[in-house]
């Protein structure tokens, strides 16, 4: 995942190549990871739009929705965090017989776990080691329709906005 997106958002190797390899070897508790993506589900979003999203394989992302994964890489985190920022309270492009029934499919799993959309969690603790949310499912209609989404271009634009 990392040497992909290295690639696409062509970043540069120099004397800080050691530190953004330990930054990409470190590792985090899962859970509120977990409960980030299932509260993207909530809404429609489907784990392979969650993985291409975050440039990740589509059984990366089933493993933490399903909790089978006890931790996950910070830069995954930290990606899946900004990725929430932007969609949590958009649902997914619905044009298509493909994407309809992919968010049918995605809702219908959130609704069969009880898994609430994102304005169900605790952001103050979503990130606590064994956090549960209180909410419950229900459905949600968001507030418009998700773009694609690109950290590349997140990453660039919030440099501009600091400089």
């Amino acid at each position: 995942m990392t040497g992909q997106l290295a690639r696409r958002c062509q970043m540069n190797a120099g004397p800080a190549q050691d530190t953004a390899a330990r930054f990409r070897a470190a590792r985090m508790d899962a859970n509120g990871t977990a409960w980030r993506m299932r509260s993207l589900m909530a809404m429609g979003h489907d784990a392979t739009r969650i993985a291409r999203a975050l440039g990740v394989a589509p059984d990366l992302v089933q493993r933490l929705i399903r909790g089978d994964s006890k931790t996950v890489a910070v830069v995954v985190h930290l990606l899946a965090c900004q990725l929430w920022d932007a969609w949590w309270d958009k649902t997914p492009p619905e044009r298509t017989a493909a994407e309809r029934a992919a968010a049918a499919r995605a809702r219908t799993q959130a609704k069969r776990h009880d898994w609430p959309a994102a304005a169900g969690l605790d952001e103050e603790k979503l990130d606590n080691p064994g956090y549960r949310p209180w909410c419950r499912y229900r459905p949600a209609t968001g507030t418009g329709i998700a773009a694609d989404f690109d950290p590349c271009k997140i990453k660039q634009r919030r440099t501009r906005e600091i400089a």
